[in-house]
């Protein structure tokens, strides 16, 4: 393999970044989840809807564990009422990804001019497993979108007053597949005044084609270098990697325990994790 073949090899592989601007007033990471994002679609067999939430959910839990210590983690959960039951996502700080899609399995038959119809009413929760804390801090919200970018942004400026802009771009082949997943948190740190954030929201405003920004300046560092209108020390640059710790076995062990009723309602529900 030449050097060309190598670095374009590179390229490709799943990452996640986070950058403090020089004046430590901000934070930022930033997200290329394309094959963690298509790992999950195989694996689970998931539809076009399921499989892009599932995508932008991963890509969230990504970029808000790098912020985190070691083996501390991250869990994101949006429960609905509609045919979308819940969104789930872990993930640690040391690179790991996982997740999964509960939904009625006739989900494919159901037009949804707007992301929230999939779950009509719910709530998102954000969970953090700490060092030295005996329980998780748990921080709930009412879904009002749905689109988890709006509901995970709400959430910080609800629960922990942080002035959070979080963007997740996912996009789908025509054949309902992931064909690209990427995404970008910009946090306000402690001491940053309203003058502050204006002076730099027009850069996150129009910013929708996050995808192809990545594409073209070759990786995240690139990326945020033409982005961001401040200079940056990187904090944390690591892989990314769609990583379950279940095995045929173990799963097989838990099934025997469950009843025949319990386990014909996961069938109905399409709890089809493995």
């Amino acid at each position: 393999m030449d050097k060309e073949d190598l670095k374009e090899k590179l390229q490709k592989k799943d990452r996640v970044i986070s950058v403090l601007s020089k004046s430590g007033k901000f934070r930022v990471a930033a997200i290329k989840n394309t094959i963690a994002a298509q790992t999950a679609q195989e694996k689970h067999n998931l539809s076009a809807i399921p499989a892009f939430l599932l995508a932008r959910q991963m890509a969230a839990a990504s970029m808000i564990a790098i912020f985190m210590k070691g083996e501390e983690r991250i869990v994101l959960e949006a429960d609905g009422q509609g045919p979308i039951y819940k969104v789930f996502a872990e993930a640690l700080q040391v690179g790991e990804v996982r997740g999964f899609v509960n939904y009625d399995k006739e989900i494919s038959g159901y037009n949804f001019e707007k992301i929230i119809d999939a779950y009509q009413e719910g709530f998102y929760r954000v969970s953090k497993i700490l060092y030295n804390e005996p329980e998780p801090q748990v921080g709930i919200i009412e879904l009002k979108r749905g689109d988890i970018s709006s509901d995970l942004t709400n959430y910080f400026l609800e629960s922990e007053q942080i002035p959070t802009l979080v963007i997740l771009n996912t996009l789908l082949d025509e054949k309902g597949l992931i064909s690209d997943s990427s995404g970008i948190i910009f946090q306000a740190m402690p001491g940053t005044t309203d003058n502050d954030i204006m002076e730099i929201y027009p850069t996150f405003s129009n910013l929708t084609t996050l995808n192809e920004l990545i594409l073209v300046n070759h990786n995240l560092e690139n990326m945020l270098k033409v982005v961001l209108p401040f200079e940056f020390d990187i904090l944390k640059n690591d892989r990314v990697d769609f990583f379950c710790r279940c095995s045929k076995d173990k799963f097989i062990d838990k099934l025997i325990t469950l009843g025949y009723n319990e386990v014909n309602e996961m069938y109905k529900k399409n709890e089809n994790e493995r």
